[in-house]
């Protein structure tokens, strides 16, 4: 997803009573314009932590839970124009070259290793 400056992967507030996995699902469904239900948890990615100066001047903690989530196969993807300004299906090769930060290219080799895990499971 590109807000019009950088690629990078849905993210968002963690709301009071949310937790990081119930925030992640929302925010997906909010930016992608994919149902809520569509979408399957699989597993926690590495999280990141960065500091950065706000406007107004003020140094600002933040820290990002990364999640592997699943969506169904031929999914179309209709962002919310506010805050995305496009969206695409890629592979990790190309989200990795679109990436603009470090710490979205870690989540995706993750999400791979996490995907080729589950993937390489014996059904249960």
């Amino acid at each position: 997803m590109s807000d019009g400056r950088h690629w990078g992967l849905p993210k968002g507030i963690v709301e009071q009573g949310e937790s990081p996995e119930q925030a992640a699902l929302r925010e997906i469904a909010e930016e992608t314009g994919l149902a809520q239900a569509q979408l399957q948890m699989v597993g926690s990615l590495p999280s990141s932590e960065y500091v950065y100066r706000s406007k107004q001047g003020r140094l600002v903690f933040k820290r990002v839970h990364h999640f592997l989530v699943l969506a169904p196969s031929g999914a179309v993807l209709d962002p919310d124009p506010a805050e995305i300004s496009e969206a695409a299906w890629l592979d990790f090769v190309a989200a990795a070259e679109l990436a603009a930060f470090k710490d979205t290219k870690v989540a995706l080799d993750a999400a791979r290793v996490l995907l080729d895990t589950v993937a390489a499971r014996p059904p249960t």
